[in-house]
C-alpha cells in the first residue's frame, strides 16, 4: 500500500510538473506571437508612412503597441508624425509615455524639450535638458536649447517682476505728501486722518476731501510718534523727547495725560484700555481709560 501510495503520488507530482512545462511552453508561444504580430504591425506603419499615409500609419504603430507594449520605436514615430502634424500636445504626451518606459532616450527627452520650450515652459524645458549627458551625438543642440531656455526663463522671469510691481504702483495712492518724518496715525469717527510728524512737533489733519491743516502745534509736542484715538475721538499722543503721554481733545486742546513715561513710542487702545511701549525703560505699560 504504502509503496503503491508513493508511486501515485510520484505520478501526480510528474504529471504536475508536465503540465507546468506545458504552460510555461504555451505562455511563450503566445508571447512570440504578439512580438511577431507587433512586428508586423510597426513595418506596416513605417511603410504607410513612406507613403504619407499618416493617419493610417499612426493606427499601425498603435496595434504594435498593442501587440508589445514596451515598443519604443513604435510611440517614438507616433509622435514624430504628431510634431509633423502640429499636434504638439499629443506628441508631448507620447514622448512623456516613452520615457516611462525608457528614462535614457535622449531623442524623446530633447523633444519633449523642444515642445515645452515652444510652450514657453522653459523652466521645464532646462529640466528636460539637465537629464542629456554631454557626450550625446546631439548634445551641441540640447546645449544651444539649454542658452535659450535660460536666457528666455530670465526674460520671462523679470517681466513678472516689472508687472508685480507696476500693479503695485497703480494700487499706490498717495494722500498727501511733504510730511516731515510722518509717524503715528490715527482715523477719527468721522473719516478724518490724523498724523503725527516727529520733527515738525505737530498733528497733521487730512480730512475726508483729503485738505490738509495743521490741527496741533503746541509747545508740549516734543518729538511726537506713536498715536491712538477712543471712542470719543480723544487722541493720545506718544511724546517720545518730552517723555510723557500727551491728550488732544476732539476741538484741539492740548494737555499733559501721562508723565514720567521714558521714551514713550507705541500707542494701542483695546476696550478703553491704552497700551504704551516705553522704549527708555523696554517695557510695555497699560491705563484704564474708564478709571480716569
Amino acid at each position: 500500500m504504502r509503496k503503491q501510495n508513493i508511486f501515485f503520488n510520484t505520478l501526480i507530482i510528474l504529471g504536475l510538473a508536465v503540465c507546468s512545462v506545458v504552460s510555461s511552453f504555451a505562455y511563450e508561444d503566445a508571447n512570440e506571437k504578439n512580438i511577431k504580430q507587433a512586428q508586423i504591425a510597426y513595418k506596416k506603419g513605417v511603410e504607410l508612412v513612406r507613403s504619407r499615409a499618416y493617419d493610417s500609419a499612426i493606427e499601425a504603430f498603435q496595434t504594435a503597441i498593442k501587440y508589445n507594449p514596451k515598443m519604443t520605436d513604435a510611440y517614438y514615430n507616433i509622435a514624430s508624425i504628431y510634431v509633423y502634424q502640429k499636434k504638439y500636445n499629443e506628441a508631448y504626451n507620447m514622448y512623456v509615455k516613452l520615457l516611462a518606459i525608457n528614462p535614457k532616450d535622449y531623442d524623446s527627452i530633447l523633444q519633449a524639450a523642444k515642445i515645452s520650450y515652444n510652450r514657453k515652459d522653459y523652466a521645464l524645458a532646462m529640466k528636460y535638458l539637465k537629464y542629456i549627458p554631454d557626450d550625446y551625438e546631439k548634445y551641441g543642440i540640447v546645449r544651444q536649447l539649454m542658452r535659450d531656455s535660460k536666457e528666455m526663463f530670465d526674460a520671462q522671469k523679470n517681466r513678472i517682476e516689472r508687472a508685480k510691481i507696476t500693479t503695485a504702483s497703480k494700487s499706490k495712492l498717495i494722500l498727501t505728501d511733504n510730511l516731515n518724518s510722518p509717524a503715528g496715525i490715527v482715523v477719527d469717527s468721522e473719516g478724518n486722518m490724523y498724523v503725527a510728524c516727529y520733527s515738525e512737533n505737530s498733528v497733521i489733519k487730512i480730512d475726508s476731501s483729503d485738505n490738509r491743516t495743521n490741527f496741533v502745534k503746541d509747545y508740549l509736542l516734543e518729538g511726537p510718534v506713536g498715536l491712538a484715538i477712543d471712542n470719543y475721538d480723544n487722541i493720545y499722543v506718544a511724546n517720545f523727547d518730552g517723555n510723557n503721554i500727551l491728550k488732544i481733545t476732539k476741538g484741539g486742546n492740548v494737555s499733559v495725560f501721562m508723565e514720567n513715561i521714558s521714551n514713550p513710542y507705541f500707542l494701542y487702545i483695546k476696550d478703553d484700555v491704552l497700551y504704551i511701549s516705553e522704549q527708555g525703560n523696554n517695557v510695555v505699560v497699560k491705563y484704564n481709560l474708564a478709571a480716569r
